[in-house]
């Protein structure tokens, strides 16, 4: 439990945080996904779940829940998603907490994760404006980002074969 409080003030959440047991009880009974998201209703029913937190996904399921009352179904009910971004870019935090133990299970669970987590959390101040947005890109945005990488593909793909 002191480990729950420490893990709310440190993170500046403002909502009740659950403690599993050991076995992860809750978590199994909530569909064991790794990273998932619930967003209850002021009848106590689930209005949302993402498989995968988002918060781009989140804040428009929570502004439409807002819109008709706090009550009911938004979003389609479920995002099936699988989201990783925010994850890779915010998560070293969290895995890093647990000590080397988590680290390693966490690389040996999903190979490469591990290793993903770092080097987003490294490059943190570049990726943050991109992966941990509370709205969504613009189209323009979206055009521009996806012409940058097929460049950056091609432009890789001409360097491997030259280098051949």
């Amino acid at each position: 439990m002191v480990s729950a409080r420490a893990y709310k003030r440190d993170e500046g959440i403002p909502w009740p945080v659950l403690v599993d047991d050991l076995a992860g009880t809750v978590h199994a009974m909530y569909g064991s996904m790794s990273d998932p998201v619930y967003l209850v209703d002021a009848n106590g029913r689930v209005s949302f779940y993402g498989m995968w937190t988002d918060p781009t996904t989140l804040r428009r399921a929570i502004d439409e829940l807002l819109a008709q009352g706090g009550r009911g179904v938004v979003a389609g009910g479920i995002d099936r998603m699988p989201h990783i971004g925010a994850s890779f870019v915010d998560g070293w935090r969290g895995v890093s907490r647990g000590g080397i133990g988590a680290v390693l299970d966490y690389e040996l669970g999903v190979p490469g994760s591990g290793t993903l987590t770092l080097l987003g959390n490294l490059g943190k101040p570049i990726l943050r404006p991109l992966a941990l947005r509370t709205t969504p890109l613009p189209a323009t945005a979206k055009l521009g980002l996806g012409a940058g990488m097929a460049v950056g593909v091609v432009w890789a793909l001409r360097w491997l074969r030259n280098r051949a």
